[in-house]
């Protein structure tokens, strides 16, 4: 089955002309998905830089890094929402993927992070914009309850679900020139995942720190996946789950 996430990323990668060799960073890289991603379109003589506040997150993209046999991915702790340092420079390339919506003010990383990147380097971002979407949930119980366990929670980590819509204004305040932003919707069908059952598994803590749920069991993680296949399929719906904004821009 298609990753769905890995997917609009590469569209993201492939428009943004990355190519072998190049340098980039890549801004909140978590556990490093973008920069594995990466590493099969900058080849050997490249070199991705990811940074990230969690510690935990950047151990687990040593590890993967290390076990792929990967020399030229370095990953960094650092807080991304203060002026930060870093040893490496030069980028020819900055990359940021659904990091900017959880920012207290992204203008102001965006700002610090384009310090390092190349006099007419590039800027990547992809950020979803989630305050029009789901679209077509009716009659969808199941689906409808996990999502809003999934909002409930973003609400209270103060995330923007504006992001897409604002993200050129974001960019231009920053220093950039925005040469291209463009958006398109995730569909599911019967037959198409949502990945609401992944997000739920990955934010079952979250939820729990937040007090959106009272125990894990609630989610009930272990048939979730195959409960919201079966109401799909039953229901024979096509809905929208996301609208997903892409923006290249460059710095002067």
């Amino acid at each position: 089955m298609a990753n769905i996430g890995e997917d609009t990323t590469r569209k993201l990668i492939e428009s943004g002309e990355i190519k072998p060799g190049m340098k980039i960073l890549d801004l909140g890289c978590g556990a490093g998905n973008v920069s594995f991603l990466l590493s099969d379109y900058i080849g050997a003589d490249g070199i991705i830089v990811g940074i990230d506040s969690n510690e935990k997150a950047i151990e687990r993209a040593k590890e993967r890094s290390k076990e792929l046999g990967l020399s030229n991915l370095y990953f960094c702790v650092g807080d991304i929402t203060q002026d930060f340092k870093m040893e490496h420079s030069n980028f020819d390339a900055i990359i940021v993927r659904r990091v900017l919506m959880y920012l207290p003010n992204p203008q102001n990383t965006i700002a610090a992070a384009i310090k390092y990147l190349k006099p007419n380097g590039i800027f990547l971002a992809q950020e979803n914009n989630i305050s029009q979407t789901p679209i077509g949930l009716e009659s969808m119980p199941q689906h409808k309850r996990i999502n809003d366990l999934i909002r409930e929670t973003l609400e209270k980590e103060n995330v923007n679900f504006n992001m897409g819509i604002e993200l050129n204004t974001i960019l231009t305040n920053s220093g950039l020139k925005v040469e291209k932003l463009w958006a398109e919707a995730i569909v599911s069908t019967p037959n198409q995942h949502t990945n609401w059952a992944f997000l739920a598994q990955n934010m079952k803590e979250r939820m729990l720190s937040h007090n959106v749920i009272n125990d894990v069991s609630e989610l009930e993680l272990e048939t979730l996946d195959a409960r919201l296949t079966k109401e799909r399929m039953e229901n024979k719906r096509t809905f929208i789950t996301d609208l997903v904004f892409y923006a290249i821009a460059r710095k002067a």
